[in-house]
C-alpha cells in the first residue's frame, strides 16, 4: 500500500460520514462542532500526518471512557456487564480516514474475496450467510436431497474472560 497522506479534504470527508451527536470520549467533542469548524480540518490533517510520520499517537487519542452496561437485571455479578468504551472524537476521525484508505486499497487491488464481508463497510456481517443457509435449506427440502453442513460457534471474547 502506498504511504498515507491525510489532507483537509480527507478530514472533511471523515467528519461528514459520522453522525453529529455520537458519544464523545474524554475530549467531549461532538462531530457537529468539527463539521462546523472547517478551518480546523487543515490543522487536524497536519496533526494526523505528523502522528503517522512519527508512528506514534498521543495517549489522549487512544484513551476512552468505559461504561459498564448491564446485560440483564442481575447487577451483582461483574460478568453480567458489557463494557462500552467511548473513544475520543479525534481518534474516530483519524481511524475513519485510515479505514477509508485501507478499504480503497483492498477494493482497487481486489485483495479481499467478496465472501469476506463481515467487517467490510456496507457488509451485512452474519445476515448474508444466514440467508444463504436458509435458501439452501429450502432448495434441499423442495428437491428432497440430503445435505451435510457444519457450523463453527465462536464464543465471545468478553464472555470467556474472568471478571473477578
Amino acid at each position: 500500500m502506498d504511504p498515507v497522506i491525510i489532507t483537509p479534504d480527507d478530514v472533511a470527508g471523515a467528519v461528514r460520514r459520522v453522525p453529529n451527536w455520537k458519544s464523545p470520549g474524554l475530549d467531549g467533542l461532538h462531530h457537529y462542532w468539527l463539521k462546523g469548524f472547517v478551518v480546523y480540518h487543515a490543522v487536524l490533517a497536519r496533526q494526523f500526518q505528523e502522528a503517522l510520520d512519527q508512528k506514534s499517537l498521543p495517549s489522549f487519542f487512544t484513551t476512552g471512557i468505559t461504561h459498564l452496561v448491564p446485560k440483564d437485571q442481575d447487577t451483582t455479578d461483574a460478568s453480567k456487564y458489557r463494557p462500552i468504551t467511548c473513544l475520543p472524537t479525534i481518534y474516530k476521525t483519524l481511524t475513519s480516514n485510515l479505514s477509508a484508505r485501507i478499504t480503497r486499497h483492498l477494493s482497487s487491488n481486489q485483495v479481499m474475496l467478496r465472501a469476506q464481508n463481515g467487517c467490510k463497510c456496507g457488509g451485512r456481517g452474519t445476515k448474508e450467510p444466514l440467508l444463504i443457509d436458509a435458501v439452501i435449506g429450502k432448495v434441499v427440502k423442495r428437491n428432497r436431497r440430503n445435505l451435510s453442513a457444519a457450523w463453527i460457534d465462536y464464543k465471545k471474547a468478553f464472555d470467556s474472560v474472568p471478571h473477578k
